[in-house]
């Protein structure tokens, strides 16, 4: 059975390609639609807005939006 031989530098180069570059890509497309305008920042409710939406119901849990 023939064995080929590797090299490590190639190794390495593939590992690039196939994970770095495609990650990089998305956090790139995910930058540029923020830029953009595209892809809004979530809207950060202050402790007072949660305490107004958020009710303890009888068993213990939460109950949301039920004011």
């Amino acid at each position: 059975m023939d064995h080929n031989s590797v090299s490590p530098f190639f190794v390495i180069l593939f590992f690039i390609l196939r994970c770095v570059v495609p990650l990089l890509i998305l956090m790139a497309i995910s930058y540029l639609l923020r830029k953009f305008g595209l892809v809004a920042e979530p809207h950060k409710r202050s402790p007072k807005d949660q305490s107004t939406h958020t009710h303890q119901n009888a068993q213990g849990g939460l109950d949301h939006g039920k004011t």
